[in-house]
């Protein structure tokens, strides 16, 4: 993740998002607001998503984007995965 820090983002294609994590109590946690991409991740040549943080630049997110049917809908504006690889809701 810290590769994405000093990484240059085209602003203005990108959407702004709100991530959330599901915790151990069952609660969403809010992780932060940001601006989401998509693009190729650097190791595994892969599509991945990619939230970073509107105010710090920090990154809230990045997810392999998974060809397996993990993906939900929920309602309009939401949605929500099981990521396997870090067996956290979001």
């Amino acid at each position: 993740m810290a590769a994405l820090e000093n990484a240059q983002f085209n602003t203005n294609s990108m959407q702004r998002v709100k991530v959330y994590r599901l915790n151990e109590d069952g609660n969403w946690d809010d992780r932060g607001t940001g601006l989401v991409s998509m693009d190729y991740m650097e190791r595994s040549q892969e599509l991945g998503l990619y939230v970073i943080d509107e105010d710090d630049n920090e990154t809230l997110l990045v997810h392999r984007i998974s060809t397996e049917d993990i993906y939900r809908k929920q309602e309009d504006t939401i949605i929500s995965w099981r990521d396997p690889e870090r067996s956290t809701e979001l």
